[in-house]
């Protein structure tokens, strides 16, 4: 099989985890924890995308900037204690204040080279699969990487 023939739709997992927009930030988190992921799709109530949910996403919400360490009484003893604060203001927060609404996605047709282009491109691990706006599957590089293991190089 040609890579031309190879579609997302052929490669995704179909095996869907969500989120959705109204979820909290720590049920997020324990979804990203308990399936090891990395990034998680956020879905309406008929699974069309709305969104995307990455740790990078909820790392940068939590992590102080300077000028908020700049005004802790300490250099050395304070960001910890501003982590934490920012981090309980954070986890009772909805997704949606923190999710990605203009999330790159591929429809099911997208040939794998062009995923794999957009992939790199982007610096992205994971991308949804659509059917029109309704998430039908993920692919991440690991996919792509084991087509290429299984193909072993056959033209």
């Amino acid at each position: 099989m040609s890579n031309e023939m190879v579609t997302a739709e052929q490669l995704m997992k179909r095996d869907l985890t969500a989120v959705m927009a109204e979820d909290t930030v720590e049920d997020a988190m324990h979804v990203l924890h308990s399936h090891s992921l990395s990034g998680v799709p956020v879905v309406d109530e008929r699974w069309r995308l709305v969104g995307f949910l990455s740790e990078s996403d909820i790392l940068r919400s939590v992590l102080p900037s300077y000028l908020e360490i700049l005004a802790q009484d300490s250099f050395l003893y304070g960001e910890h204690e501003l982590l934490t604060k920012k981090f309980s203001q954070v986890r009772t927060s909805a997704v949606r204040d923190y999710m990605q609404t203009n999330c790159q996605s591929v429809k099911t047709t997208a040939n794998i080279m062009n995923v794999a282009d957009l992939m790199l491109r982007l610096r992205v691990k994971r991308l949804p699969v659509l059917d029109g706006r309704l998430l039908v599957g993920i692919i991440d590089r690991s996919d792509l990487c084991e087509y290429l293991m299984n193909s072993g190089g056959a033209s």
